[in-house]
């Protein structure tokens, strides 16, 4: 950036007027889309979606919303300020701007930005941002990719074109931007409140854990579970000793029976039940069923419904 003697930026648009040159001014522009559903529903509802190519020098706030608001840049260069931090912002970076904390932002004087963003609010929203790894502390997530340009353009879109299912259609794009914000920060807030490596452990042992639950009537060998989930047989069966006392054999077990519990409250036979928990043989299964709660499952079926019985009376 060029500068006058005593440090200030040089007016490269005045210097262009004063040569006769012909340097470009980008035109301001700006469109918002607005949520064309009154009221709000779900986990996450999106408010409205936009794009504005600013003006120089371009400034808003101080203010305070009560959404979160982000922006990400396309083109140019500004800054953005929150809890007496400056940030200089270029192409691929956003900033997240959170309910209940002040913050203003500006573009540049001779290179102004052009950005997306996108404003939403709801019960998940706090849980999002901090997967995401964004604090008031740690506002802003860098990317070298335009990746969640995208989805905030399509949100906007379909906010513009309208239909039933809008609002909808709004909160898949938003929850693919944040698939991008989540892979490009790793997420540090979450790893942090997690206990660092032990909550990567832990995170690992509930993904392997959500494998076994997806595979509950299926035939499952720990070698074609490592394989599944990239894990050597060794590093898998550490994993869960660690984090939930048991081999993942014994705790697939548990999770089949458990689960047969509740199928035998269905109008099914012990066999139907017994294979839709992954057993091909019956009896093994009711030997394994009653080793775990101490009766057979047609005795756990009469008991449960004699509770019911009684519970009617």
């Amino acid at each position: 950036m060029l500068r006058n003697m005593d440090g200030s930026k040089l007016n490269m648009e005045f210097c262009s007027r004063m040569l006769g040159g012909d340097l470009p001014v980008k035109p301001f522009t700006e469109q918002i889309s607005v949520n064309p559903h009154s009221g709000e529903n779900g986990e996450i509802t999106v408010l409205f979606s936009g794009v504005s190519q600013t003006k120089p020098d371009h400034r808003v706030g101080p203010q305070v919303l009560d959404y979160v608001l982000v922006h990400v840049v396309e083109e140019g260069t500004g800054y953005f300020r929150c809890r007496d931090t400056e940030y200089e912002l270029k192409p691929g970076d956003s900033f997240f701007i959170l309910p209940g904390i002040l913050h203003s932002y500006r573009s540049d004087a001779d290179d102004p930005w052009k950005y997306r963003w996108i404003a939403f609010r709801g019960p998940a929203a706090d849980g999002w941002v901090r997967r995401a790894g964004v604090t008031p502390e740690r506002p802003v997530i860098r990317q070298e990719s335009e990746a969640p340009l995208k989805p905030l353009a399509c949100a906007e879109q379909a906010f513009r074109r309208g239909g039933a299912a809008a609002d909808m259609e709004a909160e898949g794009w938003l929850r693919l931007a944040f698939a991008s914000w989540i892979e490009a920060n790793g997420s540090p807030a979450e790893g942090a409140g997690s206990g660092g490596k032990s909550g990567h452990k832990a995170r690992e042992a509930e993904r392997a854990a959500r494998w076994l639950q997806a595979q509950l009537a299926s035939p499952i060998t720990i070698e074609r579970m490592a394989q599944e989930l990239g894990y050597h047989r060794t590093h898998l069966s550490k994993l869960f000793r660690q984090q939930f006392g048991m081999p993942p054999v014994r705790y697939l077990q548990k999770l089949r029976l458990e689960r047969s519990r509740a199928l035998l409250a269905e109008p099914l036979t012990v066999e139907e039940v017994a294979a839709a928990v992954g057993y091909a043989d019956s009896l093994y299964f009711s030997k394994s069923f009653k080793r775990m709660f101490g009766v057979t499952p047609t005795e756990f079926r009469r008991q449960e419904q004699a509770k019911t019985r009684l519970a009617g009376r």
